[in-house]
């Protein structure tokens, strides 16, 4: 099967081969500071983030920056429940899997 994002089937959309791909772009891209602050920009725009855009946010272990995605995302989550659109509607509000993704980082990280 080749790998569709938008597919509602799961063997389309689920694909190992995308996994792994990500993950080695979010290693290699994980102290891209050019790149990380071209994501931050996009998602200040709340137009959404690829997976792939999420994921060098989420293993970016450059503490400034990741002061910067906690920052961007309360505002974000903030915005989102005030308005209600946080997971009442994701198909209005595209960087919510964004915004959950950078939540859970947060989450993880004051946790430990």
């Amino acid at each position: 099967m080749n790998y569709n994002p938008k597919s509602l089937k799961a063997e389309e959309f689920i694909s190992h081969e995308e996994i792994q791909e990500t993950l080695a772009y979010a290693e290699a891209n994980k102290h891209n500071e050019e790149l990380i602050d071209q994501i931050l920009e996009k998602a200040k725009l709340r137009k959404g983030l690829t997976h792939r855009e999420a994921s060098v946010l989420l293993d970016c272990d450059i503490e400034e920056k990741n002061q910067e995605i906690y920052k961007l995302a309360e505002q974000i989550k903030r915005i989102s429940t005030e308005t209600g659109l946080l997971c009442l509607r994701p198909f209005i509000c595209p960087i919510t899997v964004s915004t959950a993704a950078c939540t859970v980082l947060i989450t993880e990280k004051t946790n430990t």
